[in-house]
């Protein structure tokens, strides 16, 4: 009976790797490239600092879908792992998940934050497209410093255990920091209670924007942008959370005695994971992208009828 439970789990657990993998895979990339498409065709939200951001994280998100999720696919799904068998692969695949994540989370809490600063009229200044470039670069140069030491200590080892040859940290000071510090913290809960904060305090401001005072292309611009912030914190909750609570907090405290729940514990993983997955390439996309079209087409008529109404007057 063991033995039954613990193939149909294996098989449980490739099939949703597999066929889930390549749905995600899939609708993030076709999500993601909208995204780009409507942030930088739109001139209502070309000019704008936190679209900046949220196209950024949603080019970083493709090659990251590319890079990463089509090889896990290949390692959980069908047992093809390069990372076993080349110190570079082992390397490079481990240095891009964990700098592009920096780079997406980091990105995010930019427009969460950038958001709420546009809606102040105090900081409303600093909100500008320059800025928000620069905010970049400096981004990208320090994710990628923190990826050195992952090209230092990731590297191919034998396992005593196993016998086999493994891709992991070869420093357990690293290893410690990766498990407790960098997933658990770094990227998830620290991200989630920025943009929590930020997105909730710009959801306040935009309800106390004076329609008399705010042009109303601003206004409903401001809207969307920060619906689109505040869907995104909502969906991080539920997607990165069950993450980083049961794969860096349950499961690397609790020892399985028994192989069932061993191989149970394994399946609840690869769900978790496939969750994360999901925040950065999920059906979201393709749903923030049809209510942005469709809040465009409304503020362009809306922009229109303003400026047909102001000539003639």
């Amino acid at each position: 009976m063991s033995s039954f439970t613990i193939d149909a789990l294996k098989t449980a657990t490739n099939n949703s790797n597999i066929y889930g993998g390549f749905f995600v895979f899939i609708t993030g990339v076709i999500g993601n490239i909208l995204n780009i498409i409507i942030f930088t065709s739109l001139k209502t939200f070309r000019q704008t600092s936190a679209a900046f951001y949220m196209t950024t994280a949603s080019i970083v998100n493709i090659f990251q879908l590319v890079v990463g999720l089509l090889s896990r696919i290949l390692i959980t799904g069908y047992n093809i792992d390069p990372t076993k068998t080349s110190s570079f692969i082992c390397k490079a695949r481990q240095f891009t998940l964990i700098t592009t994540m920096l780079i997406t989370f980091t990105c995010m809490c930019f427009a969460a934050i950038d958001q709420y600063l546009s809606l102040t009229h105090r900081w409303r200044h600093l909100c500008t497209v320059k800025a928000a470039s620069r905010l970049i670069i400096v981004a990208f140069i320090l994710c990628l410093l923190h990826g050195i030491p992952v090209l230092l200590f990731q590297d191919l080892e034998l396992s005593s255990s196993t016998g086999q040859t493994t891709c992991g940290f070869t420093n357990t000071g690293f290893s410690i920091y990766y498990s407790r510090f960098l997933f658990p913290v770094l990227l998830g809960f620290l991200p989630l209670i920025i943009r929590v904060c930020f997105g909730i305090l710009a959801f306040i401001n935009v309800h106390h924007f004076n329609n008399r005072e705010t042009p109303i292309v601003r206004l409903e611009r401001d809207k969307q942008l920060t619906k689109m912030v505040l869907v995104e914190v909502v969906v991080d909750v539920f997607l990165t959370l069950p993450y980083s609570i049961y794969n860096h907090l349950y499961s690397s405290s609790v020892t399985f005695t028994n192989a069932v729940d061993s191989r149970k514990s394994i399946h609840n993983c690869s769900n978790t994971n496939f969750l994360l997955w999901k925040f950065h390439g999920c059906i979201l996309h393709l749903l923030l992208c049809i209510s942005t079209i469709s809040e465009a087409v409304d503020l362009c008529l809306r922009k229109y009828l303003f400026e047909t109404l102001a000539g003639k007057h």
